[in-house]
């Protein structure tokens, strides 16, 4: 009797049980597809070249971003699509190329030239996602966008060193790259305040799908970092690459956004100031890699790092800062770590900063991407063929002479590249990588390459015809009175 007692017992607690588990069964639904969606971070940072150790460059020392990349994947040959700050960010923030943004300025917000897009942030935000930005995520505080964050910041720099310094920059100032040591320890520079912003954020949020995105400001000008930095590269010790001579270069090409001004008083003590506030900046992202270690966040955490745009260090007979169709304008960083991610990658195929909108949906589960002019980069990681051989690139160029944009057009391949500026062989590029991987000399007019010119003149030309829309001219070249956006 004892014995049938306890089974009457456990069936009713059997049948209990069920009734509360059926009961219960939404909620945990639910808790199970919170604790499946996978976080993003994303780490944009402001005029970074690949003057980094894990892409070459022994000089500079990364060991954070080098550590990033050995985590993941490193796309080795990455390039943004416009090579100006404002025009790359809403492309790769809208999944929308520049000829259908129309954005070629510093001064358009993505909101108002796409009044109805659903911008990178913003999809995350309706999927649910807690969604944050600190610092230059968007081109600048005024130009964020409402629709995409819970919360968002930029605070302004309460360091007095780096604060004049940018008075300095912005004060009708020479222009030329300038550095200075900052004898504070950084952490109230606008990067050390939106790098604390993010650390507590991520801190904060972990139980609860995130989206945050940290906006670097350096490496871009002022240069300005502490004495720590600049210490970790004498001057005397900057090893500068003796460029070959250029030939048969296009007038047109030879342009960048600092073009007009004078040269710095030294070429080494300049890439010294960039070079400090990389490590500056490497810094930072090891303060946020901590966290990630520290809460365990990595398993559930999709980590992006890239650069807006690449950056000339007076190469090319003097050029500075970027707006160039050159390499060294316009291919950037661009590291995937994390949840999703394989690691200790690194994919050689030429891949677009507009890829990033698509590959972040598929890693978070979402599979239609015909909106975004972009390609998911998950398959290539995952070890397939990267579904298109070219990346490409636009830049308008101004012509003082007739007080004109023109429009180059890049078409990029593994081994070469070809920019078009629609003046014909004369006003064309052709570099082959083989023997000329920083291109100095222009080789449209060999025979011997006709065929290839030819072919991707075809592709410039097929593509979509840009939108009208104003295009950013550097100051130095306009006559008293005109004005640059």
């Amino acid at each position: 009797m004892r014995f049938s007692g306890i089974k009457k017992y456990k069936m009713k607690s059997t049948t209990y049980f069920f009734a509360l588990l059926l009961f219960a069964m939404p909620f945990l639904s639910t808790a199970q597809n919170k604790a499946k969606k996978t976080n993003v971070l994303l780490i944009v940072v402001d005029d970074l070249n690949t003057s980094l150790g894990c892409y070459g460059n022994k000089q500079v020392k990364t060991p954070n971003i080098d550590r990033l990349a050995a985590m993941g994947v490193m796309f080795d040959r990455a390039y943004c699509q416009y090579p100006l700050c404002n025009p790359s960010r809403v492309s790769f923030l809208s999944g929308k190329r520049p000829e259908n943004t129309g954005v070629y300025v510093l001064n358009v917000p993505a909101r108002k030239a796409l009044p109805d897009a659903v911008l990178l942030p913003q999809y995350f935000k309706n999927q649910g996602y807690f969604t944050a930005g600190a610092g230059k995520v968007f081109h600048n505080a005024k130009m964020s966008d409402e629709l995409s964050w819970n919360y968002y910041s930029d605070e302004a720099s309460i360091d007095a060193e780096e604060k004049a310094a940018i008075d300095t920059r912005y004060g009708g100032g020479d222009g030329r790259p300038k550095a200075y040591v900052l004898t504070t320890d950084g952490s109230k520079t606008r990067d050390g305040l939106n790098t604390k912003t993010i650390k507590d954020l991520l801190a904060d949020k972990k139980d609860q799908p995130f989206f945050l995105a940290a906006g670097f400001h350096k490496p871009h000008l002022p240069w300005t970092a502490p004495k720590k930095y600049f210490d970790l590269y004498p001057v005397d010790k900057i090893q500068i690459r003796e460029d070959p001579k250029m030939i048969n270069i296009p007038a047109v090409a030879m342009q960048t956004e600092l073009s007009g001004f004078a040269q710095p008083d030294s070429r080494a003590a300049a890439i010294q100031g960039y070079y400090a506030c990389i490590s500056f900046t490497d810094a930072h992202v090891g303060e946020l890699m901590e966290v990630l270690d520290r809460e365990k966040l990595w398993e559930n955490t999709v980590v992006v790092l890239v650069g807006d745009n690449g950056f000339h260090l007076g190469d090319h007979e003097g050029l500075w800062a970027k707006l160039s169709a050159f390499d060294a304008s316009t291919r950037v960083p661009f590291i995937m770590a994390g949840a999703g991610i394989p690691k200790g990658k690194v994919l050689d195929q030429p891949v677009e900063l507009l890829d990033l909108y698509p590959t972040l949906l598929s890693l978070t589960g979402e599979k239609d991407h015909s909106k975004l002019d972009g390609k998911s980069l998950l398959p290539y990681m995952q070890g397939k063929n990267n579904s298109s051989a070219y990346a490409q690139s636009l830049v308008f160029h101004y012509d003082p002479k007739t007080k004109t944009d023109v429009m180059g057009q890049t078409l990029i391949h593994k081994d070469w590249r070809y920019t078009d500026w629609g003046k014909g062989e004369k006003g064309s590029e052709l570099y082959i990588r083989k023997n000329d991987p920083f291109e100095f000399v222009n080789r449209i007019l060999e025979k011997s390459f006709i065929n290839l010119k030819n072919d991707a003149q075809k592709m410039i030309q097929s593509g979509s015809i840009p939108k009208p829309g104003e295009s950013n001219r550097p100051r130095a070249l306009l006559e008293p009175g005109m004005v640059t956006n």
